[in-house]
């Protein structure tokens, strides 16, 4: 029996050809589409009817393609676009912000001239004059004098091709690619060629490219692109717990409405929504699923333009799509509470951009809660007093701040994918505040007392929260009252003998003793049980700092130098 390839044709490649021509062309489509890179043109050419099959590309996958291949081992299917699907091309690659790339023309337009003069023949009958105008003007111009041209001895003649307009290039490569281009649109119209001559002389440049930019908006629109201020609207704020009570939220759909096809580019990242995923799985109808297809893609591109990023970065554009899954996953949870039952009839209910808002206003809520405890006493208003937290708190905190809050954890920011994650960081909320009310009620420590300390070793900002409870702990231990204020230097060593026993290898631990004589010290003065939690788990928190710390420090050594040790505020 013959092999057969991943997508369940023969190896053998005439076998393989009969095979695949033998399907319905949306199977042949659908199978071509399932396969990336070079694979793709594989299977693609594998069709006696190539041209069909490519025009019937969703525009971002044959973007897509093109990028992943290259474009230079992508001519033949270029060459295959349709005027649209090559004017999306040139929307996402030829322009930097609202100006046109130089380097990027005259690369497309180099390949264009490749394709055969078909081609470039279709594309002058297509493409906006003004826009065939503004690529042109970065390269030649033209005047209707020749003895003006010809004015500076050696230069290169100008080109003309009916003695009246004149054609000088900015370049030798420019040359190559447009005096070619040239000929064909004077071969092709006449009367085209003359008015794109008149445009030359005098349109002014800047008021063609705005306008360009501006019809180059529009396509991309009509492609789900929407304007930078549009795409912002899927971070406006919504209330999460009013969201279910809307009434009939979800719009009738009418598909023939967008140009926008669903391409798998955008369906591509599902598994970074698990709950999202699986629910969307289990939709059923036919009609349902395309809506939802759309919806999302939709929205995946206005989260792309929200961004602001350049739109022929790939890699870039599935990371922003990758957040889009992370949010629906969240919003879908938060909203249905993990049941799955009431999560298909929120998917059916509620339009997919509104399940997304939720589950950034999720995010949102929880950096007000952040905002709101930096505006509070400890803080005190200044993002530069987080310094005060240790690490890895600073950065969680700071994580919450952000204009897109983020989940930071083993070393980096995410974003927040599920429910737990958002409950786990209102909980890490809970604990700074905790914490910082113990200081201030039971220490009588603030940050602006910090500041106003005699502190000749050097500046507040190297107090953090563990070296306050640390050395507090510490005046406990040898002078028997919690408080925080400076040890002596000679101090050192006689704390670390009174609190760590030492193994065989020379490694410290804190006695049982201590640990367990400061927990029922906590138990005593916190009431409340979950405030009490809190500060249990930072006491650990400070103690593993302390072990990790001082935990290999000779007892045996004359003088313990406290400038080489952390977590303890030692009088120099």
């Amino acid at each position: 029996m013959a092999k057969h390839s991943p997508l369940n044709l023969p190896d053998d490649p005439k076998e393989a050809q009969v095979v695949f021509n033998s399907l319905p062309i949306p199977d042949q489509l659908d199978l071509v589409l399932k396969a990336h890179g070079k694979e793709r043109l594989h299977y693609l050419f594998l069709s006696e009817h190539p041209e069909q099959l490519v025009q019937l590309f969703p525009e971002m996958e044959v973007f897509l393609t093109v990028k992943e291949v290259g474009e230079r081992d992508c001519l033949e299917l270029i060459s295959l676009t349709t005027p649209d699907q090559f004017q999306y091309i040139l929307d996402l690659d030829f322009w930097k912000k609202d100006q046109l790339d130089p380097e990027k023309i005259l690369h497309w337009m180099e390949l264009l001239m490749e394709t055969g003069v078909e081609r470039v023949t279709q594309f002058i009958q297509s493409a906006d004059l003004d826009f065939i105008t503004l690529i042109l003007k970065k390269f030649l111009q033209v005047s209707t004098l020749s003895d003006e041209s010809l004015e500076g001895g050696e230069r290169i003649p100008p080109l003309t091709l009916d003695q009246f307009y004149f054609i000088e290039f900015k370049g030798k490569r420019s040359r190559e690619i447009f005096e070619p281009f040239l000929k064909i649109l004077y071969r092709t119209d006449h009367e085209i060629y003359w008015r794109v001559m008149d445009a030359l002389i005098y349109e002014i440049e800047s008021e063609l490219e705005e306008t360009e930019y501006r019809f180059r908006k529009g396509r991309l629109n009509d492609y789900g692109f929407p304007d930078f201020e549009e795409a912002l609207e899927i971070y406006r704020f919504i209330n999460p717990d009013s969201l279910l009570k809307e009434k009939n939220a979800l719009q009738e759909w009418i598909p023939e409405e967008s140009n926008v096809r669903v391409s798998p580019f955008h369906l591509a990242h599902l598994e970074e929504g698990p709950f999202f995923s699986s629910i969307l799985s289990k939709v059923e109808e036919p009609e349902e699923q395309n809506r939802l297809k759309f919806e999302i893609t939709s929205l995946c591109n206005k989260a792309i333009m929200a961004e602001g990023m350049d739109l022929s970065n790939i890699a870039a554009m599935e990371r922003v799509i990758q957040r889009v899954y992370h949010t629906l996953n969240l919003g879908l949870q938060y909203l249905s509470e993990e049941d799955e039952i009431r999560a298909l009839e929120i998917l059916h209910s509620l339009p997919v951009q509104k399940i997304f808002q939720c589950g950034v206003s999720v995010t949102l809520i929880l950096r007000d809660k952040a905002a709101s405890l930096l505006k509070g006493a400890w803080f005190l208003d200044d993002q530069e007093n987080l310094t005060s937290l240790d690490s890895p708190f600073f950065e969680r905190f700071e994580g919450l701040l952000k204009k897109r809050p983020a989940l930071y954890r083993d070393g980096r920011y995410e974003d927040f994918k599920v429910v737990q994650e958002i409950k786990e960081a209102e909980r890490f909320l809970e604990f700074i505040e905790v914490i910082t009310h113990f200081f201030m009620e039971k220490l009588n420590v603030s940050l602006q007392s910090l500041k106003d300390m005699d502190l000749s070793h050097g500046p507040f900002k190297e107090i953090t929260f563990s070296t306050i409870f640390l050395t507090a702990v510490s005046n406990q231990i040898l002078n028997g009252a919690f408080q925080f204020k400076p040890l002596g230097k000679t101090q050192v060593k006689e704390l670390l003998s009174q609190v760590f026993e030492k193994e065989d290898q020379g490694k410290g631990w804190i006695k049982k003793e201590i640990k367990i004589g400061l927990t029922r010290w906590l138990s005593s003065i916190e009431e409340d049980a979950s405030a009490l939690q809190h500060l249990l788990a930072f006491q650990n928190f400070c103690l593993d700092l302390f072990e990790v710390e001082y935990g290999r420090v000779p007892l045996d050594e004359e003088m313990i130098d406290p400038r080489y040790l952390k977590g303890l505020l030692v009088k120099q």
